[in-house]
């Protein structure tokens, strides 16, 4: 950099603290630090984001058992569950010692032996609070400790290892002797991919829509003092150079407040429970990822300049302002429509493929959402230029918008893109909801207790009928055997009185179907070790042929009296229970069977997708009407001498208020019609010609979304009318 050059840069940063007045200087300084500021939390809570997920999926893994033996280790008897508490996942493992020396799991000092248990700071905290009194039956055990950091995914997460004496008898039981394995990922669909791939655009792109408009804030102010600089004697190239220099102060104290703004998030992260992050997250693991940050934080500056420049086009800078006080032309529209035009390219262009991650679809996408607020200062000149008389406040707002509608579009632009984003977002994920079976309206609940006697599954069945509102729910007692064959053979226990066959007693046995086991015939359970003695072997007395139904036995209670080592399995499906009623039959069963929930069940993956980009979305529509906000705070400081004199001259506040009111209206309602067609017409690419799937339009999301962007011009005029009284001060009236 030249010597001439770097003085012409630092020039502009001693305009930018103190033109205009030094409080005035600091005060606009502030405002575009913030802007600015905003949007590099974003950009580096976005680069955070790979680096939490391999975090978690590292934690995951760690604490995933190993069933190899290990030297010098006593393997525990270790069965996964895999519960809930009121829709909180909750997970862990229920061990048994098979000696002095067993594993170790990662954030634990040691497994509990049978009655103890370790939890996750997080259960154990829920079972001290009054919301855990439904919970604790299954937790009576004495707690040994708490799981650390290692051993979780989350600060949040309900996890826990629960000693027990009789996990050998549980199905899926495996020896463990260590803890350590490689994460494990289902890939993702079409459409989820298409879900991350216009999610992450959606909560990108207003990001730098914004940091652009953050740095043209009081451009007329800087018009103003650029031509005080002509009149001494600066030509236009330093002009330039001095207004890159302004916004390069602006882009260094954003990086700076965004830089503090993102400590703090991390500080406040561990404290968010939504269940979006599936147990919270650790402030360790927000890590930017600085391969893609530092490239992107490097390019804010550069940004700035970019639009000081390029804001200049057509602003040419003379020693009086003539030329930029002059009649300005109209917006042309051509080459507005070239970035809509290059999107659509792209994606109808593209390779024939289904995967979203085509670099031509992201960028198809990024394309059509840029031209949005590309678009938006042509229609708002138009929309304008059209509008008529009406009320005081009517007039001093399409006034306004006449002279200046450029500005006007962009403080909406930003809420424009993440209305057209959403729309498109809310498209795909209806696709993929009407995709899914429709829901039972409904909690249906599968019950299975894991029995060792007839007489454990009537003690079971004695204990459901007794809840409340479940006296009548059938509960069905069963098992599978194989023969010496290996053919597999279903047995349901019924009482005579459930059979209701003529000269039926207590120990027949009834086969059914076209190959059942035959009298005397032994028969192993399933699983079992077949070179040892048979578990159970078919009475020959009252062995009876019944109807074919299914291909096993009915057998009557006293029939397994000569069976050893029985494993049976009592199965309830409650047709409707509400969430407490499922919780006091979780109690009931214990840690010695399942209980599911039916018809509610959502993907894993696709049901993280679609809430973690809910959240994002949310936090991006928060950030726009931020945006929005300081923008008009910054409109009325630059504004204050005129609307001081219209105050003076007797135009009463409330007609101020409303004038305002419609400044923000107006434009939000052409960016809001903009942005449907937007959103839809990228729906429509994406969903027609990238996964191949039927468009759905959900009018009423579009309708909900549409008001929440005029619900956010609503906020943002309440909010600035305290800053409007005191902009009306006669005080303003003097030249600062």
């Amino acid at each position: 950099m030249s010597p001439r050059w770097a003085a012409d840069l630092a020039l502009g940063l001693r305009l930018a603290l103190g033109g205009g007045g030094a409080r005035t200087a600091w005060a606009r300084l502030a405002l575009t630090a913030v802007g600015v500021g905003l949007g590099v939390v974003v950009l580096l809570s976005a680069t955070a984001l790979p680096h939490m997920l391999d975090a978690r999926a590292g934690r995951s893994a760690a604490r995933t058992p190993v069933t190899e033996a290990v030297a010098g280790v006593d393997p525990v008897l270790a069965v996964a569950r895999n519960d809930e508490f009121h829709g909180r996942g909750l997970q862990g493992y229920l061990v048994q010692p098979t000696g002095p020396h067993p594993p170790k799991a990662p954030g634990v000092d040691r497994l509990p032996g049978p009655g103890e248990a370790v939890l996750s700071p997080a259960l154990a905290a829920l079972l001290r609070s009054p919301e855990g009194d439904l919970l604790r039956p299954r937790f009576s055990q004495r707690v040994i400790g708490t799981i650390g950091d290692a051993g979780l995914t989350g600060p949040n997460e309900l996890y826990f290892y629960v000693g027990a004496d009789a996990v050998a008898r549980q199905p899926l039981v495996h020896p463990v002797s260590g803890f350590g394995g490689e994460p494990v990922r289902r890939g993702l669909d079409p459409l989820e991919v298409l879900l991350v791939v216009l999610g992450a655009t959606t909560c990108l792109v207003p990001v730098f829509v914004f940091v652009v408009a953050s740095t043209r804030l009081a451009a007329a102010a800087r018009d103003r003092r650029l031509a005080a600089v002509r009149l001494v004697g600066a030509d236009r190239g330093q002009v330039r150079r001095i207004a890159a220099g302004e916004a390069l102060l602006g882009a260094f104290a954003g990086l700076a407040v965004g830089g503090a703004l993102f400590l703090l998030v991390r500080l406040l992260v561990p404290e968010i429970t939504v269940s979006a992050f599936r147990g919270g997250i650790f402030a360790a693991d927000v890590v930017p990822d600085w391969r893609l940050g530092g490239p992107v934080l490097l390019a804010l500056p550069l940004l700035a300049c970019a639009a000081a420049v390029f804001a200049l086009r057509k602003v040419v800078i003379e020693p009086l302002g003539v030329v930029r006080r002059g009649t300005r032309s109209r917006r042309k529209l051509w080459w507005r429509l070239l970035p809509l035009a290059a999107g659509g390219a792209l994606v109808l262009g593209r390779p024939s493929t289904e995967d979203a991650r085509d670099p031509f679809v992201i960028a198809g996408v990024v394309l059509v959402l840029a031209a949005v607020p590309v678009l938006l200062p042509w229609l708002v000149e138009r929309v304008a230029g059209l509008l008529g008389g009406g009320s005081p406040a009517w007039l001093l707002a399409v006034r306004r918008l006449q002279l200046d509608s450029a500005t006007a579009a962009r403080l909406v632009s930003g809420v424009a893109v993440v209305l057209a984003g959403s729309i498109a977002l809310q498209g795909v994920y209806a696709r993929a909801e009407s995709d899914q079976p429709p829901p039972s309206g409904e909690i249906r609940v599968l019950a299975t207790a894991f029995a060792t006697s007839v007489a454990d599954a009537r003690a079971f069945t004695a204990g459901l009928h007794a809840l409340p509102g479940l006296g009548g729910v059938p509960v069905e007692t069963r098992t599978l055997l194989r023969n010496a064959a290996g053919e597999v053979f279903s047995v349901v226990v019924r009482t005579c009185a459930e059979l209701a066959v003529a000269d039926c007693r207590d120990g027949d046995v009834y086969a059914s179907g076209q190959h059942p086991p035959a009298a005397g015939e032994r028969l192993w359970y399933d699983g079992a070790d077949r070179t040892k003695p048979p578990q159970w072997t078919v009475p020959v007395a009252g062995y009876r042929v019944a109807e074919p139904e299914g291909s096993g036995l009915l057998v009557t209670p006293a029939a397994l009296a000569t069976a050893t080592g029985i494993r049976l399995s009592a199965n309830a499906k409650i047709p409707a229970a509400g969430p407490d009623a499922v919780e006091r039959v979780r109690n009931l069963v214990g840690w010695n069977g399942v209980v599911s929930s039916l018809g509610t069940e959502r993907d894993g993956t696709s049901a993280l997708i679609t809430r973690v980009l809910s959240v994002g979305s949310v936090l991006v529509l928060l950030f726009a009407a931020g945006s929005l906000l300081i923008a008009a705070w910054e409109q009325l400081r630059e504004r204050r001498r005129t609307l001081a004199a219209l105050t003076a001259n007797g135009v009463g506040r409330g007609v101020l208020a409303r004038s305002l009111l419609w400044q923000l209206a107006i434009p939000v309602a052409v960016a809001a019609v903009v942005a449907v067609l937007a959103g839809l017409g990228l729906d429509w690419l994406l969903l027609s010609l990238v996964v191949h799937r039927p468009m759905v339009v959900d009018l009423a999301t579009i309708g909900i979304l549409t008001a929440t962007a005029a619900a956010a011009v609503l906020f943002v005029t309440a909010v600035t009318l305290p800053a409007l009284w005191r902009t009306t001060s006669l005080e303003h009236l003097r030249e600062e």
